[in-house]
Parts: C-alpha cells; sequence; structure tokens
C-alpha cells in the first residue's frame, strides 16, 4: 500500500489571485455601468451612427486563463455583448465570490466547494447561485423559470431540469481538474486528483480532503474512498506488471517515447474487447457495484485482472474518455451487445488512428480538427442538430483529455499538454507535443504491429 500523502495543496494561489484582480478589474467597467454610461455619451453626441462596441478580448482571454473552456467564459462574453445589467451582475458576483473563497481559504477548499454546490444542485433539482445563466446551449433561467399558470411549479419538465443540472456538474469537474493543473504544477497529487474527478467524479472530490484546509472548512471526515483510490493504483501497477512480463511483447519493451506508448495503447485496446467478451456469458458484478464494496470494505485480491469488470471499466476510461467508453462498458454490464458493438467500433477506429499516426497526434487532432467545421455548423444548424453537433465536440475533448492524463508520462511538459487538450487549446498542444508526432514510421514504427479489435 503506497504511503498517503497529506498535508496542504501547492497550488499557485497567488498567481490565480492576480489573475482573477485583473480580470475583476477590467469586467468592472461593466458591472460598475461605467462603458454603458461612455456609449450614451457616444449616442447623445454622435447619434446613431452604426453598431457601437466596448467588448474587451482581454476579458474573455483571463477569463479562459481562470475557466478554461467552460460556459462561464462565454458568459462573460455574452454579458459584454448584451450589456444586460442583471447578466453582467450574475457574472461580476461570481467572480467576487471565487476571489474570496480562495483569498480567504485556498484553492482546495474553492474547488471543493464548486464541486459539492454542483453535486447538491443536482441532487435537489435547484438551480445555484454559481451556475452560468447559460450552459452550452440551454439558457437556465428559463428552464428554472416557474409558471403562474401551473400555481407557481417549474415551467420546464424534470428531464430538462436534470439535464441542465447534470451539464453544470460536469463543467465544474472541467473546471476543477484543469485548475489542478493549471495552478498546480507544483503539487504531485493534483495530476492523480484531476484524473479521478473526470474520470470518477466525486472520488476526486473526495480526495481534496487529502487538505487539511477543506477538513477544516467543515466537510465530512470521511476517508473512505482511498480504499478505492488505492486499490485502482494497486490494479494499475499490476497491468503493468502483467505487461511487462508477457514475453511476446519483448519488442514494445525497447521502444523509445512516444513508440512505447502507441504500443501500449495497441495492445490494452485489443485485450480489453478480448476480456469483455470472455466475460460475455458469465455473471458479473458491475464495476459501480465493486466500487461501492470496495470503498465500505477496502481492496480484494486480483488473481487476473483480465477477469476484473473494474479494472476494465478504469482500462475503458483510459482508452476513449468517460463518455467515448459508455457504450463499451454500459453495453457490457447491460449485455446489450448491439450498444457494445458501438463501443468497439469507436476503439477500432481510435485504434487505426493510433497505429497509423501515433497516440500524440491522434488526441490533437480531436481538439484540432473538430473546431473550424463542427463547432461552426453547431452556430447555424437546428436547436436538436446544434445539440448533437456541441455534444460529440465535448465528447472528443473529454475523450483527449481524460486518455493524456492515464497514458502520457507526469512530467511538467506533458501535463502542460494535457491542461492545452483540457482548454482545447490546439496551438499550444502542438507547441509542446510537436516534436513526438508524426506518422508511425518517423516516431518509432507501429505500422505492421498486429492489432485486432473487434474480430
Amino acid at each position: 500500500m503506497a504511503e498517503i500523502i497529506t498535508g496542504p495543496f501547492h497550488m499557485d494561489e497567488q498567481g490565480f489571485l492576480a489573475t482573477i484582480e485583473e480580470l475583476i478589474e477590467r469586467f468592472d467597467g461593466y458591472s460598475s455601468g461605467k462603458y454603458l454610461a461612455e456609449l450614451g455619451k457616444i449616442h447623445d453626441e454622435y447619434g446613431e451612427i452604426g453598431s457601437l462596441s466596448l467588448f474587451d478580448e482581454k476579458v474573455c482571454e483571463l477569463g479562459k486563463e481562470l475557466f478554461c473552456s467552460t460556459s462561464w467564459v462565454a458568459n462573460l462574453a455574452w454579458a459584454m455583448i448584451s450589456f444586460d445589467y442583471d447578466l453582467v451582475e450574475h457574472d461580476a458576483n461570481f467572480l467576487d465570490g471565487c476571489r474570496n473563497i480562495v483569498r480567504k481559504y485556498g484553492m482546495s477548499v474553492w474547488l471543493y466547494e464548486m464541486i459539492n454546490d454542483a453535486s447538491i444542485a443536482v441532487a435537489l433539482q435547484r438551480p445555484s447561485s454559481r451556475m452560468p445563466f447559460q450552459i452550452g446551449l440551454t439558457y437556465t433561467k428559463d428552464v428554472f423559470r416557474r409558471s403562474k399558470k401551473k400555481g407557481g411549479k417549474y415551467a420546464t419538465s424534470k428531464k430538462k431540469r436534470l439535464a441542465c443540472m447534470a451539464e453544470y456538474l460536469q463543467e465544474v469537474y472541467w473546471l476543477a481538474a484543469y485548475s489542478l493543473l493549471r495552478w498546480g504544477e507544483e503539487e504531485p497529487r493534483a495530476a492523480d486528483v484531476a484524473l479521478m474527478v473526470l474520470g470518477y467524479g466525486g472520488i476526486g472530490m473526495c480526495m481534496l480532503r487529502d487538505d487539511p484546509k477543506v477538513v477544516d472548512s467543515g466537510c465530512d471526515e470521511d476517508f473512505s474512498y482511498r480504499n478505492l483510490c488505492d486499490h485502482l493504483r494497486d490494479l494499475r501497477i499490476q497491468a503493468d506488471l502483467d505487461y511487462a512480463c508477457n514475453a511476446d511483447l519483448a519488442e514494445s519493451m525497447l521502444l523509445e517515447y512516444p513508440a512505447c506508448m502507441d504500443a501500449r495503447y495497441l495492445y490494452d485496446a485489443g485485450k480489453i474487447v478480448e476480456a469483455y467478451r470472455a466475460l460475455w456469458n458469465k455473471q458479473t458484478e458491475s464495476a459501480s457495484q465493486i466500487m461501492e464494496r470496495v470503498y465500505q470494505k477496502g481492496a480484494y485480491q486480483v488473481t487476473d485482472i483480465w477477469e476484473d469488470p473494474l479494472y476494465l471499466h478504469d482500462l475503458a476510461l483510459s482508452l476513449l474518455g468517460a463518455v467515448g467508453s459508455r457504450p463499451l462498458t454500459e453495453g457490457f454490464r447491460t449485455r446489450d451487445d448491439k450498444m457494445f458493438q458501438q463501443g468497439v467500433e469507436s476503439l477500432r477506429r481510435t485504434t487505426e488512428s493510433v497505429k497509423g499516426m501515433g497516440l500524440a497526434m491522434t488526441l490533437g487532432g480531436y481538439i484540432y480538427f473538430p473546431e473550424p467545421e463542427s463547432r461552426d455548423d453547431a452556430l447555424f444548424a437546428p436547436r436538436k442538430e446544434k445539440r448533437r453537433l456541441m455534444d460529440a465536440c465535448n465528447g472528443l475533448g473529454d475523450l483527449s483529455a481524460m486518455v493524456a492524463l492515464y497514458r502520457f508520462p507526469r512530467d511538467i511538459e506533458s501535463l502542460r499538454a494535457t491542461r492545452a487538450l483540457l482548454a482545447h487549446d490546439a496551438k499550444g498542444y502542438i507547441d509542446l507535443m510537436g516534436p513526438y508526432m508524426g506518422s508511425a514510421d518517423e516516431t518509432g514504427g507501429n505500422e505492421g504491429r498486429p492489432v485486432s479489435i473487434g474480430d
């Protein structure tokens, strides 16, 4: 069992505070009404002379530095464009709240409270004051509007409210993972917590309790999550040993980075489908049932990782991300062959890309290639199609970031590249990973390496 590291998380809180102070100062022109008064003065002096704009690009730049590619950044932009005072005030209050909590308690407490707040909102189906007024394509005020005709009940369906809350929680997970990587470069636990936040949600939030400041803030002093985190780490180590001891892989052991990373991805992709099919007609516990048992009672002995549903679930996350792996893992759990085959096909496509271009370029492609076409298409598409296109882009971002957290080394350059994937920053990613990109022949050779997915 690995030694448990406790103590305050070493986050660059001064850097965060300096950035948010600058953002608040620039946004103050909107929240104080100063810019609106300036527009009024210009209008009075010169009359209607066309569109006037005091849009501050620096606000969006600082917003993205703080809040990644989440809806809070888009909300800042919309508030500046619309000059709707309610929206401006909402954003100003959110920024003040973030600054005040980090200044008083630290970033670990802020992130813990953000995730906890979103989790409570989901449980109660009740909007939070920290929630963006628009999440993706959803205007939250409309979703939670109450109708006088319905006696004060919500005007929208429970399904819509739940979907809105779930999207809010996912955005908070994304923000937390980014913040840990952006402001926690000197914290050795940051990448592990970021991975668990994206892959396991609330378990990642609980890991922030390793910081005494979070416990001192009044959270639940339950540390059972360590059972699950330790067990997952042991399963991954066992898988590494299994890979290293496989005599058929002697050639792979001699490959240099990044070809060794590509070879491991191809190996795991082939093995997971084979393992799921071997278990298909057997009665097995679900991954969630096993996680609950480990959480409560501790680790169990695993003789063969390829027969362990929890390890296979974790491996699926490392291959396709949380969203992309769902057809594979849910198809197996429910023994839904059609859904499972969709997951196999998705894995096959990704594997072919890794085989031809390498993992580094494949992940970069997921944030680079969808952007110009799919997002532009989404702007002008019918609402249902717009939702599908946006979900597709976000799903690819989820895939790339999670796979990188699982499979890239933990040196500072690789973690910065992972952060660029989280932020959909294609240029930043290429600047960092460009030397490792190229065809399989250029990077060490996966061409000719046998891989069988779904045969």
